[in-house]
């Protein structure tokens, strides 16, 4: 009835060959990549993770799980969103795209627009592993914790689509509906082939380095950043 998947429903996707005596096979495409290769890794692993996709399609596997969920201190990992608008573009391209289905399964999405951008580039569905992590262990014993936080985001969606004159998950999926706002034309054509982006801005190398900083200041002793993660931002509420 809604996109987001609990950690029990993707795990029975992982299965899912067993299920359906094999008319539907999935398989999970590991979206971290080295942190040794630093910020010049990202976009060789974005090609090989395209490479290793439309390999995926073509030996039948109708549903891929882009998971990030191998990121530790020695790996690093593709912005979910890039994961998925660069696979899913790059399956349009091979002419792919309509064989599989392609699910999210990411520590990054938590708000409710994550969840839309991630839906508008191609995913079908999508598991936010540490968001369900962090609710169920501040939940303390309670376990209605990440029903409440999934309805909440499909409440969030209904609303966004209803904005645009949507009514279905299946015609939001994929329409690309936004702008972009401070990204390099080259940088959007390649991996957001179709969104307007007037302004121009950043592309991968920027992109790459800012995911290499916050992964080392995750993974870094500083005492300050032992007990809770830098915000990167504040939000005025």
């Amino acid at each position: 009835s809604q996109p987001v998947l609990d950690l029990e429903e993707l795990e029975k996707l992982k299965q899912v060959d067993a299920s359906t005596q094999g008319r539907y096979r999935s398989l999970v495409l590991d979206i971290c990549y080295p942190a040794s290769e630093a910020a010049a890794g990202m976009e060789a692993a974005l090609s090989e993770l395209c490479a290793d996709a439309e390999k995926s399609v073509s030996d039948g596997y109708n549903v891929l799980i882009l998971s990030d969920r191998g990121v530790n201190s020695k790996h690093i990992p593709i912005p979910a969103l890039l994961a998925c608008a660069g696979v899913h573009h790059h399956l349009v391209r091979a002419g792919l795209r309509t064989s599989t289905g392609l699910v999210i399964d990411t520590g990054s999405v938590r708000e409710v627009h994550h969840f839309a951008l991630l839906a508008g580039y191609g995913a079908e569905a999508i598991c936010p592993w540490l968001a369900f992590d962090t609710i169920n262990a501040m939940a303390e014993g309670k376990k209605d914790g990440a029903k409440k936080f999934i309805k909440a985001i499909g409440k969030g969606l209904y609303k966004v689509m209803s904005k645009m004159g949507i009514s279905t998950y299946q015609s939001y999926c994929g329409a690309q509906i936004f702008e972009a706002i401070g990204l390099n034309s080259a940088f959007v054509a390649k991996y957001f082939t179709g969104t307007a982006s007037n302004i121009e801005g950043i592309g991968i190398e920027q992109v790459a380095e800012e995911a290499a900083r916050v992964h080392s200041l995750a993974y870094s002793d500083d005492p300050v950043l032992a007990g809770a993660l830098d915000t990167g931002g504040e939000y005025a509420f």
